[in-house]
């Protein structure tokens, strides 16, 4: 839409005037007809339009213009755009809790929102974060944008920085009354404060102290930012301080006194500027016990302060001023009430301690005369109570708020109307995240339910803090969300300044949220995080524009320029290519395996599975087919029967063995050589060599494979002949027997069932004939004897095999010692004889 009128060109204007008179009436009533609408049309029509439609709509004409100048229209645009009720709808109740107007007129009130939610949405502003502490931060005090104070119990200091840019002035306040100083923690601090309140005026700061035996002292800072500034320190007289530790303390900067509650049940009145003590209250004491109070609320002002004991039960007191020449001023008490515990449940002998429920916070308002109104937040609770109290009368009212369903309260912010129009609100956060807005002012009733209820955060709630714009919310992990006040809706989000914890460690929580303007302070542990809204079209970001504006500071060749840019294509082109070569490696052997199983048509699954099929029968038939290893030869299986004997002779018969083990054979000369049996499995079997034996005559050598075999009835007197293919038996003639025994006994050779014998070593007698041995099963009948044996036969067959060999072994050795024997007789008898 135009923001002022168009001027159109001569020849144009001169073009519609030579128009007939029937185009030019219907361009008229076609025009009027916005003009036309009834208001309450045209008001519908308008309240739908943003902010800047609505300033140029102002713009067109003198009947829009009245139209966007009354106030009702700019009404209904903002109860449509920031309430979300309709044009033909009237406020409610509901909507009007959340209403706070911070404008006389509402087109005013309708571009401050405007603005102000465009700024938190849109802003680019950094946040910044300082530690103007080394321990957690137990309260902070904003004075201004440009001055922050921070106390820190743990200490007894009180620490001053700039929130904008983060900078920590040197120097602390302490309670000790030293100054300034070098601003190093382990030299100035005060290890005996229990409380700390700060409170300013202007640029004075006010720091309340109290300690751990009962003093209470108060420190005056003129020009608390200036890097010397003075302070001042004021202490309590000693007969007025309190008995035992000081529990809270809370300032009256309207009245210039504070109230001060301890340990000792006592609830003391000051003066801020003399630090006099005022008014007193009794020692309060439960069965002969000391019951201090653990929280206070005062409204000076008013002359009302309340306190809640350790006990449960709340006391008010109504005090009143009076001036004595004398004296000077004196506070006198004209009533209080006493208020029993609000809870009636009191904790059984077993419960936690820690959960024990006492009162956490109490917040007092001044109502009417004698009036006053008290909300009371307990500790492990699910519920807050209102009092609504009348000191002279002692009536008493008390109202519940929340449900026992929802999770325990964990921080209350009280939002009290200052305008009459507004209704008084209370935004509640409990330990499961959810955050619950509550009418303040709704009569005294059993329940009150909350108007507003929505989940913040997936952790508990630990701080709130409300503006008439905007309220922010922080968790215990130390995020924080900043809520548009009108619409719930979030607007901006803060994760956590501080580090991540320790394994076995919980996240610091957000301690207080300061949100003053446009300006958001959070506290979290010792840290501070702040952030100011800024404008949100982000020109702050632009460079300026330099003084001489025209003036070439770099002035490059217009041909540099061309050589720089064609190199630039040049490696654009060259990392292309690398990175398709790149591309082309990595990929084409994938892209090569499936266009082949493309072009057979199959899918990876169905290739693997044709795989595997033709795997598995390659290995049927190679278990089904018998393979004989390298280096077995056919003269080790010439005693297994069916082998051929036409060029041999037989020989004995040997014990079987197990697979895969050497046996041995026995031939004509008595020695034995190793022998290697079929191999019933397919895997690889160490064979060794072909056995050569050792030469023990004259003469061809015979290989003892072909020589006959001595059956078990030869006998021993006789001599074994050898027949040979390229000698005859010329060549050698008999030897008688009584030769060869003398030969025997002459050598003195031992016969030793490792070592070959000749025939020179016979023995004299006859050997008795060794038991008939077992039968040779050969590896080729035991497999084919198990083919068809199931797992556990074979292997049962395997172990009797097995011992039937060691049987075997055990009569070969006793025929081994059986010979040594009648070696040595014979070789005795002949020395005998010489």
């Amino acid at each position: 839409m135009p923001t002022r009128p168009i001027q159109s060109h001569p020849k144009v204007s001169a073009r519609i005037d030579n128009k007939s008179p029937q185009s030019t009436h219907y361009h008229l009533q076609h025009g009027s007809l916005l003009l036309g609408l009834p208001q309450e049309s045209l008001t519908h029509i308008t309240a739908y339009l943003p902010l800047p439609s609505l300033l140029a709509l102002a713009c067109t004409c003198r009947r829009l213009c009245e139209h966007v100048d009354d106030d009702g229209t700019w009404l209904r645009a903002f109860l449509t755009q920031f309430l979300g009720i309709s044009p033909e709808h009237e406020l409610d109740n509901q909507h009007i809790l959340l209403l706070r107007r911070t404008e006389h007129s509402w087109r005013k009130e309708f571009i401050h929102r405007y603005t102000v939610n465009r700024h938190w949405t849109r802003s680019r502003n950094p946040t910044v974060t300082h530690a103007p502490q080394d321990s957690s931060i137990d309260e902070v005090h904003l004075m201004s944008e440009h001055a922050l104070l921070t106390s820190s119990n743990e200490y007894g200091i009180v620490a001053r920085s700039i929130p904008l840019n983060g900078k920590v002035l040197k120097g602390y306040i302490d309670a000790s009354g030293t100054g300034l100083g070098i601003g190093n923690p382990n030299v100035e601090f005060t290890p005996n404060v229990s409380v700390c309140t700060m409170s300013s005026d202007g640029g004075s700061a006010r720091v309340f102290w109290g300690k751990r035996n009962g003093e209470v002292a108060l420190t005056v800072a003129n020009r608390v930012m200036d890097s010397r500034a003075a302070s001042k320190l004021i202490r309590c007289a000693v007969n007025d301080q309190h008995e035992g530790a000081v529990q809270q303390i809370v300032p009256d900067s309207g009245s210039n006194t504070f109230s001060s509650a301890g340990a000792d049940g006592r609830i003391k009145v000051w003066d801020t500027k003399s630090l006099e003590l005022l008014w007193s209250t009794d020692k309060q004491q439960l069965s002969l016990v000391t019951d201090p109070f653990v929280s206070i609320a005062g409204c000076l002002g008013d002359g009302f302060v309340a306190g809640a004991l350790k006990s449960g039960d709340i006391l008010i007191y109504d005090l009143h001023e009076s001036k004595t020449i004398a004296d000077g001023p004196r506070v006198h008490s004209i009533h209080h009430l006493r208020i029993p515990s609000l809870i009636k449940e009191r904790p059984k002998p077993g419960d936690d301690p820690l959960l024990e429920q006492q009162v956490a916070k109490l917040w007092l308002y001044h109502t009417g005369e004698s009036t006053v109104v008290i909300l009371v937040q307990y500790t492990h609770h699910p519920q807050f109570y209102r009092v609504h109290a009348d000191v002279q009368s002692h009536n008493v009212t008390i109202t519940s708020f929340g449900d026992s369903a929802f999770g325990n309260v964990s921080c209350i912010e009280p939002v009290m109307s200052v305008d009459s129009c507004d209704k008084n609100m209370i935004i509640v956060g409990d330990l499961l995240g959810f955050v619950s807005i509550y009418d303040a002012s709704v009569p005294s009733q059993a329940s009150v339910a909350p108007v507003h209820r929505f989940e913040a955060h997936t952790d508990a709630v630990t701080a709130i803090s409300y503006s008439p714009t905007v309220f922010a919310t922080g968790c215990a992990r130390g995020s924080t969300i900043v809520w548009e006040s009108l619409t719930l809706e979030p607007m901006r989000c803060f994760t956590t300044p501080a580090p991540r914890p320790a394994p076995g460690h919980d996240w610091d929580a957000v301690s207080r949220i300061l949100v003053a303007k446009e300006l958001v302070v959070i506290i979290v542990g010792n840290r501070v995080m702040t952030w100011k809204v800024g404008p949100a079209n982000g020109r702050e970001h632009q460079r300026k524009r330099p003084k001489h504006a025209n003036t070439k500071l770099n002035v490059t060749t217009k041909g540099h320029q061309q050589y720089e840019m064609h190199k630039d294509i040049a490696e654009s082109y060259m990392e292309l290519e690398h990175e398709r070569a790149h591309t082309q490696r990595i990929h084409g052997r994938e892209r090569e395996q499936r266009s082949t199983l493309d072009t057979l048509g199959l899918s990876e699954l169905e290739a693997v599975e044709y795989v595997l099929m033709l795997s598995r029968e390659e290995e049927e038939a190679r278990q089904q087919r018998t393979v004989v290893d390298e280096g077995v030869f056919e003269g080790d299986f010439d005693d297994l029967p069916g082998t051929p004997t036409s060029s041999r002779s037989r020989s004995t018969p040997s014990t079987p063995l197990s697979p895969f083990c050497s046996s041995s054979t026995q031939h004509s000369n008595g020695c034995q050589y190793p022998r290697v049996s079929i191999p019933i499995s397919n895997e690889k079997v160490q064979v060794s060599p072909r056995f050569v034996p050792e030469l023990m005559e004259a003469g061809t050598s015979i290989s003892p494979l072909r020589s006959l075999a001595i059956g078990p009835s030869a006998q021993p007197s006789s001599m074994t002949t050898r027949s040979t293919s390229s000698s005859s038996l010329d060549h050698f003639p008999s030897i008688s027997s009584s030769l060869s025994s003398t030969s025997s006994s002459r050598r003195g050779t031992s016969a030793s069932p490792e070592q070959p014998r000749s025939a020179w070593s016979t023995p004299l007698k006859s050997v008795s004939p060794s038991p008939p041995r077992s039968r040779v099963v050969t590896p080729v009948m035991a497999r084919s004897r198990s083919v068809n044996m199931s797992l556990l036969s074979a292997d049962i067959a395997r172990h009797k095999e097995a011992s039937q060999v060691k049987v075997a072994d055990t009569e070969e050795m006793d025929d081994e010692l059986r010979l040594v024997i009648e070696l040595s007789l014979a070789e005795a008898r002949g020395k005998g004889s010489e």
